[in-house]
């Protein structure tokens, strides 16, 4: 194989443009053909990023020129697709979630592994300046022990939902924000403190005719014993912010969402700030506080995950970062907290994977 990567695009709705408008400036990436089911979506989709367009996912997956697929399809057909995808030999990036059940992310991981395909799924927020600093100093114990974080990521697309949009269906759009918005908080969590042990949460429609929730809080509790607190909601203006609670110090870190999609700029209008003692004194009532500003790195979360699966696939000590088995406990814990919401009670993710 070359170092390029020739890739056909499936699933070609509103992301699928906003990825494609990153990959294809990468030197490591060649969009070579595309598939909906929808023909005129599909032209259009060709015509745009001057590629081929196939009548059928067999016909994709037909092509010898293919090495991997972009997949960006309804949650609830990931599975489907990577399995035919991996049973021809094709490396697969999936957006996020990488599956609305475990039990449908658990064939994934199966059919990764039994065909030995390089696979990516796309929580790209990890990899955003401001969340790659906290988790440097974090590691460093900047702000010393870290006890607790929280968590925010909402937006009003509840507010829009109708009875007959596939968000409002708890069983295609488990936790309704939360499947959506919230497991990238959850990657971010696991990312920056490890796994998840159990969670609680509330959650229930509000301002809206469906049934799914479009509010949810949850807290959860961490292996080591390390606490958050998410909020994940379909009912206010975009809001995104992490807030890192530590022994000796606090970090605050603040995205504009209107600056998601457009990659290039995400983290030119992030802010992050660190809370810490001026001067550490015995006395508490003389102890001062001060804020500073945290120089970030500016990244480019969408472009950079693409850089990374092509050289899994081209180069033999590249590993993607977030595989099978860490997308799988991200949509552990949402169907964790799915349950919990439901039954009232706390809810282990070792449960839920057990009896997926």
């Amino acid at each position: 194989m070359t170092d390029t990567v020739s890739v056909a695009a499936v699933g070609l709705g509103r992301w699928a443009n906003v990825l494609a408008e990153q990959y294809t400036k990468l030197d490591n990436i060649d969009l070579v053909t595309c598939f909906t089911r929808t023909a005129e979506t599909r032209e259009e989709f060709a015509e745009e990023w001057g590629c081929d367009a196939e009548e059928s996912l067999d016909a994709v997956l037909d092509r010898d020129d293919i090495d991997a697929l972009v997949i960006t399809v309804p949650n609830d057909f990931h599975a489907d697709v990577i399995e035919q995808a991996a049973d021809a030999g094709k490396h697969c990036f999936v957006e996020k979630p990488i599956s609305i059940n475990v039990a449908d992310a658990k064939r994934i991981e199966d059919a990764v592994d039994r065909n030995d395909i390089t696979f990516l799924c796309g929580h790209s927020c990890r990899r955003v300046g401001g969340i790659r600093k906290m988790k440097e100093l974090i590691d460093e114990e900047d702000v010393g022990q870290v006890s607790h974080i929280e968590a925010e990521w909402a937006n009003e697309r509840g507010l829009e939902i109708g009875p007959d949009n596939w968000r409002g269906d708890p069983e295609k759009a488990p936790g309704g924000p939360l499947i959506q918005l919230g497991v990238h908080q959850i990657d971010n969590l696991q990312y920056l403190l490890g796994p998840v042990k159990q969670v609680f949460t509330f959650g229930k429609p509000m301002y809206t005719e469906v049934e799914n929730m479009t509010m949810t809080q949850t807290v959860l509790e961490f292996e080591d014993g390390k606490q958050a607190y998410l909020g994940a909601n379909w009912t206010s203006p975009g809001v995104f912010f992490i807030n890192v609670y530590g022994t000796e110090g606090v970090m605050f870190y603040d995205m504009d969402f209107s600056n998601w999609s457009n990659s290039e700029d995400t983290d030119k209008n992030s802010t992050l700030v660190k809370r810490e003692f001026e001067e550490w004194t015995d006395d508490p009532d003389n102890r001062q506080l001060r804020d500073v500003d945290i120089e970030m790195p500016i990244n480019n979360h969408l472009r950079d995950e693409f850089d990374e699966f092509a050289r899994a696939i081209t180069e033999d000590d590249v590993e993607p970062e977030i595989g099978a088995r860490a997308a799988m406990r991200n949509v552990a814990v949402v169907k964790a907290a799915q349950t919990s919401a439901r039954e009232n009670r706390p809810v282990t993710v070792e449960e839920i994977i057990e009896n997926a």
